[in-house]
């Protein structure tokens, strides 16, 4: 403390008061604004998404407690292998540094031969994770200080005192390191050793830095983990038909894409938008909307021809054919041995083979019509499905059975009209929607997310309720899920990967999206957006064949 000289009188006293109270109430009043910052710690703890704003909090609060002038946080990599800067401050120099904004060297936290670098003080509190205490940085031989003394060169700086501390997280690992230079006499304005007091406060801040990052860590490995999650999930998924890989990463895309494009309009929808949350439900529901195909079964997603279950039936249908032809064969090789006593034997055997050989060739020209009718990727004519009715009308005796041409199944599937499912496989193939939304919503989604799982099961839903699979019209569908209903429907007119049709081109494509968006079926304005901004343009440059960009 100051000497304020001998006390004789009531002015004396009063005058000492005076000058105690005018010394006192600087430090007072610094005092009460680091109580005030560190109060600031705790509400600026839900800020999660600027991590080096609360270490320069700390850090300013940790140098206002030890009376330092400067300080540093590192920070250990995630190899454990150097220290890297984080957060400089200099007061003196009038230097504060975080981030991207330091361009200085890590701390190496090993040697050459991979034994612990005890010659750095950093480090060496790293490994030992003892207090450092350093009265005087040019006097002691206990460590280098090259750096330090670079530094202070560089910048004409005087460094001394100093104090490392290490940052324990809750396991007891060492995850960064508080080190403070300078501590400052609040009377003299000189620079003095770090005192007991001064240090354990400084400790006390880096264990609540500890807990502050250790909590942002975690926060941010459960949000990577997630993300990993969904991923996995839509790439499981799209895997899981061989015909519509990428499905679900394209319609992500166009998406993004259009929730963006609305975001800059100014004109149809201006005073629409989506905030950053909202994006991010629109991303993850565009990933996830397509959960409910894991309990689809993969023949079905992958039908690719009116008779394929496990395997194209039309192989077994050949098979047939071919026993349909033997027998004709047979049955004609039997009437031209009854013939051999009889002396127009000649002429009636060749009446006989001109019969087989027109059967055969009959039932030849109905197998190139079956399989025709199975393979095609257009609709039924009415020729071909009177034709499918004749030879389902048919029979024939084989050992003395009546064999069928085609089963019940087998007609019920090639008289498909249009595409490879029947109504039954069609219906397997929509419940995937519902079920996407069931399977979502029994996850413990945040509240900002919330909306995930009435987005991704609302896909396939119509404005004007005609959709699937909760027939929802317009105010009870969102912006994200008509926005994702239009990508889904662009993506799957176009892709080129999907065995039941051929793909359209990009004019064929927008017209049908225009006409939907007349007939109120999808939302004509985000539609608008959807065609002004080019998107189309831009998707179809990098995922649609060159003969399809006829626009």
């Amino acid at each position: 403390m100051p000497d304020y000289g001998k006390i004789s009188d009531n002015n004396s006293i009063n005058s000492l008061i005076k000058k105690i109270l005018d010394e006192l109430c600087p430090f007072l009043e610094e005092q009460a604004s680091a109580i005030s910052q560190l109060t600031s710690i705790g509400k600026a703890l839900g800020d999660k998404k600027d991590i080096n704003r609360l270490l320069e909090m700390i850090l300013t609060i940790a140098r206002k407690f030890s009376k330092a002038d400067g300080g540093t946080i590192y920070l250990v990599d995630k190899q454990n292998q150097n220290l890297n800067f984080h957060v400089i401050q200099n007061k003196t120099l009038e230097f504060k540094q975080s981030g991207s904004q330091i361009n200085l060297p890590s701390v190496i936290l090993y040697n050459e031969d991979t034994t612990p670098n005890h010659s750095n003080v950093s480090s060496y509190v790293f490994h030992t994770g003892k207090i450092v205490n350093i009265d005087d940085v040019y006097k002691t031989q206990k460590f280098q200080f090259r750096g330090t003394k670079k530094f202070d060169r560089a910048l004409h700086y005087k460094s001394q005192s100093m104090v490392v501390i290490p940052m324990r997280n809750h396991e007891n690992y060492i995850i960064g390191i508080l080190q403070l230079i300078n501590s400052t006499d609040p009377f003299s304005k000189k620079t003095v050793p770090f005192s007991r007091a001064d240090q354990e406060k400084a400790a006390g801040l880096a264990n609540l830095t500890s807990v502050i990052l250790t909590q942002q860590n975690l926060i941010l490995e459960m949000e990577e983990l997630f993300e990993a999650f969904i991923k996995a999930i839509a790439v499981s998924i799209d895997a899981k038909s061989k015909h519509t890989s990428g499905h679900i990463q394209r319609v992500t895309q166009l998406c993004l894409m259009i929730g963006k494009a609305i975001n800059q309009d100014n004109t149809i929808l201006k005073d629409t938008s989506l905030n950053p949350d909202q994006m991010d439900e629109l991303r993850i529901a565009a990933l996830m909307h397509d959960t409910g195909k894991i309990t689809t079964p993969d023949h079905i997603i992958n039908k690719s021809s009116r008779l394929e279950m496990v395997h194209d039936r039309i192989e077994l249908l050949k098979t047939r054919w071919n026993l349909f032809i033997t027998n004709q064969k047979l049955a004609a090789a039997h009437k031209k041995i009854a013939l051999m006593d009889q002396t127009q034997k000649e002429q009636l055997c060749a009446e006989i083979d001109a019969r087989c050989n027109e059967k055969i060739n009959e039932l030849k020209n109905e197998f190139d019509i079956l399989s025709c009718i199975n393979s095609t990727k257009e609709s039924l004519d009415k020729n071909l499905i009177g034709q499918l009715e004749k030879i389902y009308a048919k029979s024939d005796i084989i050992n003395g059975k009546r064999e069928r041409y085609l089963s019940d199944d087998e007609y019920e599937n090639l008289s498909i009209s249009r595409g490879t499912l029947t109504p039954k496989e069609r219906n397997i193939i929509n419940s995937h929607a519902g079920l996407s939304h069931k399977i979502l919503n029994k996850l413990p989604w945040p509240k900002k997310l919330a909306n995930i799982p009435s987005i991704a099961g609302a896909h396939h839903e119509k404005l004007d309720g005609s959709g699937y699979p909760l027939h929802l019209k317009k105010e009870n569908l969102n912006l994200q899920a008509r926005i994702l209903a239009i990508a889904d429907i662009f993506e799957a007119l176009s892709a080129q990967d999907r065995p039941y049709k051929k793909p359209m081109t990009l004019s064929q494509t927008i017209k049908v999206l225009e006409q939907m968006g007349h007939k109120k079926l999808l939302d004509n304005d985000i539609i608008k957006i959807f065609l002004q901004s080019k998107i189309h343009l831009e998707y179809a440059k990098g995922e649609l064949s060159p003969w399809q960009i006829d626009v």
